[in-house]
């Protein structure tokens, strides 16, 4: 089968021939029909620090993904060769306290597909029958491979931030895919005062966010967000900024942003620490709270904002590639020239 992997500890990826791996009693194995490329799949390729320590090497890249079950183990109950099934992309121990509690997302031992065994890059991948969820036929594999990063946004609002009222304001700080997927979720929430920021480079995403999904949208190096801030909320501050990307800048820029006793949401990743205004934090009583990964009621809620089409993932996802296509497909989500870029099978 071909695979996208990486197999060399250096920035890069390979397109590989090799054989889907074998499943056991407790597994399917899954023919994958789409795989989004996540940001941290582009540290993964171009292997910074934060992913040499984190991530295996040799392995078959990719942990947000969908496809139609092939085979099944024997041990296997509730799932049927044909079955269409989104997969979660953290593996559990699901015996330490947190995982014990449910908050698998944060398990002490977990593993990720695609970063410490062989992921959905690939035509199949084998999956242990806890990680399923069955699809509904009202959702496209386009929109299936998206339900995981649209998880992890649930679990920010539904279990990590203070509960996010219809007649709030809100600003999200980065216009990727989280950013997209964030916006969205708060006017599902019925969040109506909404503004999503980015640079220059983020022109593409700026505007798609302003014409497919009808956001108000600035680009912060040629508007002053400040003044944009104080218009949309008679000065007081927004109640919630999510900072969804990981730039120590992104960060910065928040704090003047939220109001007192608002709260900012970071669910970017950061390759650097960050230093913080913390007295103006506290006089202002800000609180701050990072938010990680999902757990199995984030997948199942995320499968339903896609059913009811609250989330238009068919307008946020941009391209998709064929696996042989592994090299220019990553160089499109670097360059930000798209926005949810996907492999499909």
């Amino acid at each position: 089968m071909k695979a996208v992997a990486k197999t060399r500890k250096e920035p890069g990826l390979q397109v590989i021939d090799t054989d889907p791996d074998k499943i056991s009693e407790n597994e399917i194995l899954l023919r994958m029909k789409t795989a989004s490329i996540c940001g941290s799949d582009l540290g993964f390729y171009n292997y910074t620090p934060a992913y040499q320590k984190f991530a295996k090497v040799p392995t078959i890249m990719g942990h947000e993904f969908a496809g139609e079950i092939a085979e099944v183990g024997d041990a296997v109950r509730g799932y049927s060769v044909g079955d269409r099934v989104s997969v979660e992309s953290v593996l559990y121990c699901g015996k330490c306290k947190f995982c014990r509690s449910g908050a698998t997302n944060i398990c002490q031992s977990f593993t990720v597909f695609g970063m410490h065994r062989n992921g959905a890059f690939a035509e199949f991948v084998s999956v242990d029958q806890k990680y399923l969820h069955k699809l509904p036929d009202e959702v496209s594999f386009l929109e299936a491979g998206v339900v995981e990063p649209l998880s992890v946004i649930v679990n920010a609002f539904e279990d990590v931030s203070a509960p996010i009222r219809s007649d709030s304001t809100a600003c999200v700080i980065g216009p990727g895919p989280l950013g997209l997927f964030s916006a969205e979720v708060l006017r599902a929430k019925g969040v109506r005062d909404l503004l999503l920021m980015g640079i220059a480079i983020d022109e593409y995403r700026l505007e798609l966010a302003r014409k497919k999904l009808s956001f108000d949208a600035m680009n912060t190096e040629f508007e002053v967000s400040n003044d944009k801030m104080k218009g949309m909320t008679d000065g007081y501050g927004f109640d919630t900024v999510v900072v969804a990307a990981g730039a120590p800048a992104a960060l910065k820029s928040a704090i003047p942003l939220v109001s007192k006793g608002g709260q900012i949401i970071l669910i970017g990743i950061f390759p650097e620490d960050v230093a913080l205004p913390a007295s103006d934090l506290v006089r202002r009583q800000i609180s701050m709270r990072g938010s990680y990964g999902s757990a199995w009621k984030h997948y199942e809620e995320a499968i339903r904002l896609l059913k009811q089409k609250l989330v238009r993932a068919d307008a946020i996802v941009s391209h998709q590639f064929n696996l042989e296509q592994g090299e220019e497909a990553f160089q499109m989500a670097k360059a930000k020239t798209g926005s949810k870029v996907q492999f499909k099978n």
